[in-house]
């Protein structure tokens, strides 16, 4: 018994379901002018939403395109007497590029810069 009432509860629910689509596309029939801003503003929603979520998908979920990025480090220095961390000096980045202990370097520079190939180009 409890089975066939669960029956036809759900019969009725998708019943329901259908009517109000149907008397929802009827009233948006009965006016064109809501039913445009409605879809446009739909539209533009989504649209943002999924420019939104491409660029930080971009930026902050997929992995460095390195050979192994569970393996790259930042490298900072503290000067003494400094609270925050600084930079290296040009002296300092000779010198750990000449240590070969890492298997490359990269520095990052204040301004905008490409990495193409094997090297650094700035702006």
């Amino acid at each position: 018994m409890k089975e066939e009432c669960r029956e036809a509860r759900c019969f009725e629910s998708i019943e329901d379901l259908l009517y109000d689509l149907h008397f929802g596309l009827r009233m948006l029939r009965k006016s064109p002018g809501f039913t445009a801003v409605a879809v446009l503003t739909l539209a533009l929603g989504i649209g943002a939403k999924t420019a939104i979520f491409s660029l930080i998908n971009a930026l902050m979920f997929r992995s460095v395109p390195a050979r192994e990025p569970a393996t790259l480090i930042e490298l900072l220095y503290r000067y003494p007497g400094e609270p925050a961390f600084n930079g290296f000096s040009w002296d300092a980045y000779q010198i750990l590029r000449q240590n070969h202990v890492l298997s490359d370097l990269l520095i990052a520079l204040s301004g905008t810069f490409d990495v193409r190939g094997h090297g650094v180009e700035p702006h």
